[in-house]
């Protein structure tokens, strides 16, 4: 009985350390309201502020291409990770039914398929520091939603 207490006690322990280090890593976190794990990057007022349209269409049978339309915004794959953060430039995140699917380097990404039903579709573009821009407190994002009817 002394042992079934021990085991049960070390088991208590073990589920609270395990949710308190998963909780802490801001790259398992979802939802595209939670992506800011980076932090965020507010644009200063003297700066051209960007912005992402975006679309989705049929690409074959059951599957989907995305296209990104950015106005003062321009793709920089080889400066992500800088220390100093960007507000013109950097990457995109894609976030499907609130889970982050990818990075995006340019204008279009095949999402291959989506499930029954309705589908939210968020993009995000974020400073080359993996800060996401935002303009008067609201982040730089698109989303969309697609209904998927087989």
């Amino acid at each position: 009985m002394k042992r079934a207490g021990s085991f049960i006690s070390f088991f208590i322990i073990f589920l609270g350390f395990f949710y308190f280090y998963t909780s802490q890593n801001p790259h398992s976190q979802t939802g595209a309201d939670q992506h800011m794990g980076h932090g965020y990057v507010e644009i200063p007022k003297d700066h051209e502020i960007p912005a992402v349209s975006i679309s989705v269409a049929p690409d074959g049978p059951d599957t989907w291409l995305l296209r990104l339309e950015l106005l003062h915004f321009s793709f920089a794959p080889e400066k992500v990770g800088e220390t100093h953060p960007s507000y013109n430039e950097g990457h995109a995140h894609l976030y499907i039914n609130g889970e982050k699917i990818s990075r995006l380097y340019g204008q279009y990404y095949h999402i291959g398929k989506l499930k029954e039903g309705k589908n939210e579709i968020t993009v995000s573009l974020n400073s080359n520091n993996h800060g996401a821009l935002m303009s008067r407190g609201k982040p730089v994002m698109a989303s969309i939603t697609i209904d998927v009817d087989r």
